[in-house]
């Protein structure tokens, strides 16, 4: 190996932080809290004190908490909730297993996303990209989204001026059974928006939704794409 390889892999090293088996706590006394840091735990949570610049934080049986004021590139848990607190940065945010919920002034450069959890933004929050959960509910609060919002089996809402840049899109269940449909008949999502929030693009329904939506010009963005609404 030669010089330049081997300095760069002691950085790399350096700036990586990892355990097996408790949780991360990076507070003001802790020696290795500096900008670029990353933190990751197999059976234990990663705990972000306020006011801190880390790099990526990753978990894969526990809760990644990140407190007020904290800037943070990829952060993503396998099993476990994301909770942020007021005026945190990230580049995206994804969870399997677990709930994503933020205080308020979130700003996510790119993607938030789950497959079986709920997204719940704080007021003044802005993901640049889009939101995605598989089987949760996405709520928004005075939050924008820069593209699309996406769900198979989970509800929307948009409350108190949110915006939606993009589409909102509840996707196939995938289930052609005769018990398949009758079940989302009689429990299908709910979309709910109200009259000061926007959807800029269209809304996609390739299933039955209950539609709550105050602004008749909303409404008419809704295109029905299931089957007998073709």
């Amino acid at each position: 190996m030669t010089r330049s390889k081997l300095t760069t892999a002691v950085l790399l090293a350096a700036l990586t932080v990892s355990t097996s088996g408790c949780i991360i706590h990076v507070g003001g006394n802790d020696k290795n809290d500096s900008d670029g840091i990353e933190y990751s735990s197999v059976f234990g949570g990663v705990d972000i004190a306020e006011n801190k610049r880390v790099g990526d934080l990753s978990s894969v049986n526990g809760n990644i908490t990140i407190q007020d004021n904290v800037t943070a590139r990829d952060v993503s848990a396998v099993n476990g909730n994301i909770e942020i607190g007021n005026n945190v940065t990230v580049n995206d945010l994804s969870t399997v297993n677990g709930d994503i919920q933020t205080q308020n002034s979130l700003s996510a450069q790119r993607d938030v996303s789950t497959v079986n959890g709920n997204i719940t933004f704080g007021e003044n929050s802005k993901v640049d990209e889009d939101v995605t959960t598989v089987n949760g509910d996405i709520s928004l609060t005075s939050t924008t989204v820069g593209d699309d919002i996406t769900t198979k089996n989970g509800s929307i809402s948009l409350l108190k001026g949110s915006v939606v840049e993009g589409d909102i899109e509840f996707e196939s269940q995938d289930n052609s059974s005769w018990w398949g449909e009758k079940s989302r008949e009689h429990n299908p999502p709910t979309l709910t928006i109200d009259a000061s929030s926007d959807v800029k693009g269209i809304i996609i329904l390739h299933q039955v939704v209950i539609l709550e939506i105050d602004n008749p010009a909303v409404l008419a963005k809704v295109e029905r794409r299931y089957k007998g609404q073709e």
